[in-house]
C-alpha cells in the first residue's frame, strides 16, 4: 500500500529528480517507525504487561527510524530546487498532519474507524504529489491526480474488505453495503476528473479494481489469505495502468 503512490508520484513526473527518490526512503522510515511505536504505546494505554525489555526495543527502533526518516528528507529538502521548496514542504506538512492523526487514532484503539482509516489513507496518497512536488511539478490541481487514484483505490480496497468480512454474517447488506461505497467512490473520482484534478484515461486503472469487488462479492476468497493473494495482483494492475493513465 505505501509503495502504490510513490510509484504514482515518480510517474507523474518525479523520475527525474534525486528529490522526488529521497522521499521515498523518507516515507518508508516514518511507516516503520509507527509501528515500532504504536504497539507499545497501545500496549501501556491498556497497561497490559510486556516481556522485559519490550518498552526499549520499540522506543530504540522508533527513535532510530525517525532520525533515518528526518535525514532523508532534509537531504529532499536541500536537492529540491528553491522553487519547489514550499509546495514540497506544504504538502509534506499536511500529510504528517495527518499521518498524526492517524498514529494517535491507532494509541486509542481507533485505527479502525473509517474516518480515522480515510485520513490516514488521505496522508499515504500525499507522497505522490510530495514527491512530483519535490521533483519541481507546479502546485496546481492536476499534481494531485495521482493522489486521488491512489486513494480511490485505498477506499475500494478498504469497502470491499469490510464487506468480505461481514459475508457470511449479513450477505445482502455487505453487499449492498459494498456497492453504495462504490457508488459514491465513482462519483467522487468523476468529480475529480470533471474538475481537471484526473487524467484523461484515469478509469482503466479501475477496471482490475471493479474486476475484483464484482468477483470477490460473486466468488468470496475461502480465507483472508487469498484475500490478500488476490489483492496483490489487483494491487499491481492497478498500479501500471494508473502509471500508463499518468504519463
Amino acid at each position: 500500500m505505501l509503495v502504490i503512490p510513490m510509484v504514482l508520484g515518480l510517474a507523474a513526473g518525479g523520475w527525474r529528480s534525486a528529490a522526488a527518490w529521497l522521499v521515498a526512503p523518507a516515507a518508508v522510515h516514518v511507516f516503520l517507525a509507527h509501528h515500532a511505536i504504536v504497539p507499545w504505546a497501545q500496549r501501556a494505554r491498556e497497561r497490559k504487561p510486556s516481556l522485559p525489555g519490550y518498552a526499549v526495543r520499540r522506543l530504540a527502533w522508533g527513535a532510530i527510524y525517525l532520525v533515518g526518516g528526518a535525514l532523508f528528507f532534509s537531504c529532499a529538502v536541500l536537492v529540491a530546487g528553491p522553487a519547489a521548496r514550499g509546495p514540497f514542504l506544504a504538502i509534506a506538512g499536511v500529510a504528517a498532519g495527518l499521518a498524526a492523526v492517524y498514529a494517535a487514532a491507532s494509541v486509542l484503539g481507533r485505527a479502525r474507524s473509517i474516518g480515522f482509516e480515510a485520513l490516514g489513507l488521505t496522508g499515504v496518497s500525499l507522497s505522490a504529489p510530495m514527491m512530483a512536488a519535490a521533483s519541481g511539478q507546479p502546485l496546481d490541481r492536476s499534481i494531485f491526480g495521482a493522489a486521488g487514484l491512489a486513494l480511490g483505490y485505498f477506499l475500494s480496497s478498504v469497502a470491499y474488505v469490510r464487506a468480505y468480512e461481514k459475508l457470511r454474517v449479513n450477505r445482502h447488506a455487505a453487499v449492498g453495503w459494498c456497492i453504495l461505497a462504490h457508488v459514491a467512490l465513482a462519483a467522487a473520482l468523476v468529480g475529480l476528473a470533471s474538475f481537471g484534478a484526473l487524467p484523461p484515461w484515469w478509469w482503466i486503472a479501475f477496471v482490475p479494481v471493479v474486476a475484483r469487488t464484482v468477483w470477490g462479492l460473486a466468488f468470496p476468497p475461502g480465507n483472508v489469505r487469498q484475500v490478500g493473494l488476490r489483492e496483490v495482483w489487483v494491487a499491481a494492475a492497478f498500479t501500471v495502468l494508473a502509471c500508463v493513465a499518468l504519463r
